[in-house]
């Protein structure tokens, strides 16, 4: 069905492309073109044969360009990336919040184009956004040059007297 030019593209995309979806369009494709039927190339690759004799349509017209992905399309984000950044600039305290440091549930309840959001999600924001997001430490450190040493020795203290430390 394809020409060896293009079975050769199909088979090189379907292994390099940098879009998961472009490579299983290639897949597809390739896999019709060897000879599978499109209902048998949906079941394997979990796609409607519908879809994979559109996506056959698509290339046979077009060529690999015609199959391209456009930026632009899908829902639109409700993600403000500036307002996000404007708030995590800022300390909590700005928000009446008595603390010192964000943290991503927090982020969830006052940023208001992240309000509703599952943790996991504000920090999925966070990262495309190209904010980085560092848990802080539940205690201060002291600018005391001996601090490490008097904190090892006070540990040593707890272990002889039989307390460990969750208790």
């Amino acid at each position: 069905m394809w020409s060896d030019r293009q079975r050769a593209e199909l088979d090189q995309w379907s292994r390099t492309h940098p879009q998961a979806g472009m490579r299983l369009k290639a897949l597809a494709i390739r896999a019709v073109g060897l000879g599978y039927s499109r209902q048998q190339v949906g079941m394997i690759l979990h796609v409607s044969p519908y879809t994979v004799g559109q996506w056959c349509r698509t290339y046979q017209q077009g060529g690999w360009a015609a199959l391209q992905i456009h930026p632009g399309r899908g829902r639109r984000s409700r993600i403000n990336a500036r307002e996000v950044e404007q708030y995590v600039r800022q300390s909590p305290r700005n928000f009446g919040v008595g603390r010192t440091r964000w943290t991503l549930e927090l982020l969830a309840q006052i940023v208001p184009c992240l309000a509703g959001l599952h943790p996991s999600a504000v920090w999925h924001v966070l990262r495309r956004t190209g904010i980085s997001y560092k848990r802080a430490e539940p205690w201060l450190h002291s600018p005391d040059p001996d601090y490490v040493k008097k904190k090892s020795t006070s540990k040593r203290s707890w272990r002889k007297h039989g307390k460990t430390r969750k208790n």
